[in-house]
């Protein structure tokens, strides 16, 4: 199936360092920013259910067609800005590769979209945690990409804030930039209170 790379954000470096975590899909999955569903399409042989999410209607499109062409039975693709079209819905894992490029977005563009991250380039990244959060099952985990170019340190923070521990898994070096594959999981609520 032919994929148009004017609207579907083809398999690149950073989609290949978050398929490394592709084994860790179990139970309900959802894969958040979809793009190409190499990431979503590939975790419906090991999970029970599985969500494609892109905002790109093209790429909903061409997922929707991978599903039924690969006789896959167990994933669905759907249209949603974030968790807008999600409702209340619970995932044990969550994947994301998300836009992270420090830039300033432009107005229909669909590329871009697929690229530009905010204004310092974290800034989709931190909204994408504070929504993904709650929609965690007890026990879940998020893993998703980030970029040396796209203020991790401000990510940190807002994780910090959010009850989050990150952890890298792995790291994928350029001349330019380094990708980051980091797994959040929420830190426990429940201590003993002895010392």
């Amino acid at each position: 199936m032919k994929m148009d790379d004017d609207f579907v954000y083809a398999p690149s470096e950073d989609s290949y360092l978050l398929f490394k975590a592709i084994d860790y899909a179990r139970g309900d999955v959802l894969d958040m920013c979809t793009g190409s569903g190499i990431i979503g399409i590939s975790a419906a042989k090991k999970a029970d259910s599985v969500i494609l999410v892109d905002i790109n209607k093209k790429c909903v499109d061409y997922v929707s067609k991978m599903i039924i062409s690969l006789g896959i039975k167990n994933a669905k693709a759907i249209k949603s800005d974030l968790f807008s079209a999600i409702g209340k819905a619970r995932f044990d894992v969550i994947f994301c590769n998300p836009p992270y490029l420090p830039c300033k977005p432009k107005k229909n563009d669909l590329l871009d979209t697929a690229t530009c991250g905010g204004k310092t380039g974290c800034e989709f990244t931190i909204k994408f945690l504070g929504l993904a959060v709650k929609h965690l099952k007890k026990d879940g985990r998020i893993f998703f990409i980030m970029s040396t170019l796209g203020n991790p340190e401000k990510i940190y923070k807002a994780s910090k804030s959010l009850n989050l521990d990150l952890k890298t898994l792995g790291t994928k070096e350029f001349f330019f930039e380094k990708l980051i594959l980091v797994e959040a999981h929420e830190k426990s609520r429940h201590s003993s209170g002895r010392g």
